[in-house]
């Protein structure tokens, strides 16, 4: 009969097998698996280090192509738009900071910002359509301007915006009094669909939209094509640069604007740095003085950093 004292050995037996084979397995695996591991991890250490020297020095790299950049801007831009009136339209998603270097390079062009506004994320939001219609068709519009007959908001609010702000609508002249242009900006600041950082003249030769990558939130389609609407609202009117911080991201109104359907909106897509906030002045002056819709940057779509400089 099998007792107790059996089944002890047993165990002991088989526990004591299984500890001699994992310090025998250890000590024949513990050498060549350990030694490769380690090589594995350092190999990835010194991978990392050098991507990470390599990005150091992009950067630095990149700052000092900045800062030549702001060495050269007064000279390179200089005359550029000489008594020209210059419209700047911020849209979501740029920085204060960026715009205010626009700002910069417009005054070494010799150009006079007639007027910078910034359009706020409420007005392309889809549920506020109805509410800018109503604003169209019932208390803004000047009776100078004809808006066209749409139930698309953006659309319909972009137009008037377009001619109060640069005295054109569809490219004619019109008669836009001080005032109107007040009601306007006034009745978008109070529904927060707009702020005034210096009250438009309505008088503009040209318009920079300046903007981010573009909206991704739920309805981030129909922003975003509000943003196309409202820039094309512009370009109706006088010679409109889009000058966006990136030309990447799903929907990226500048992806549209560089297209075959659009032909008169020039387009750079790096205006968040020196290089790029110079390349959008010189676009717009070149857009004036020729004609020429020029795609400048570093994105997919650009045919250069600067015009003419192939």
């Amino acid at each position: 009969m099998i007792n107790f004292r059996y089944h002890l050995v047993s165990l002991t037996a088989v526990f004591l097998a299984l500890t001699v084979g994992l310090i025998l397995g250890t000590a024949a695996l513990n050498g060549p698996a350990v030694e490769r591991l380690q090589s594995a991890t350092q190999g990835l250490r010194d991978s990392n280090d050098q991507l990470r020297a390599e990005i150091n020095e992009l950067e630095d790299q990149l700052g000092d192509d900045q800062a030549f950049a702001a060495e050269i801007a007064p000279a390179y831009l200089a005359g550029m738009l000489t008594d020209k009136n210059v419209l700047i339209v911020a849209l979501p998603g740029v920085e204060t900071d960026t715009v205010d270097g626009v700002v910069e390079m417009l005054g070494y062009s010799g150009a006079t910002v007639s007027g910078r506004i910034s359009v706020l994320d409420e007005f392309f939001d889809p549920d506020n359509a109805d509410q800018l219609v109503d604003l169209v068709d019932n208390e803004i519009t000047p009776a100078t301007v004809q808006p066209p007959v749409t139930y698309d908001g953006v659309a319909a609010m972009s137009y008037v915006l377009a001619a109060v702000t640069t005295g054109k609508a569809d490219g004619t002249a019109v008669e836009i009094a001080a005032g109107d242009i007040t009601k306007v900006t006034t009745s978008l600041n109070e529904l927060s669909m707009l702020t005034v950082e210096e009250e438009p003249t309505g008088v503009a030769d040209g318009v920079l939209v300046l903007a981010g990558p573009g909206s991704t939130d739920s309805d981030s389609e129909e922003r975003n094509n509000g943003m196309v609407a409202l820039t094309g609202a512009f370009a109706a009117d006088v010679p409109t640069v889009y000058g966006a911080t990136t030309s990447t991201g799903d929907g990226n109104p500048i992806t549209v604007l560089r297209s075959d359907e659009v032909d008169d909106v020039a387009t750079v897509d790096n205006v968040a740095v020196t290089q790029g906030q110079i390349a959008a002045v010189a676009a717009l002056a070149d857009y004036i003085a020729t004609g020429n819709v020029d795609h400048l940057g570093i994105g997919e779509g650009m045919s250069d950093l600067l015009p003419g400089a192939a």
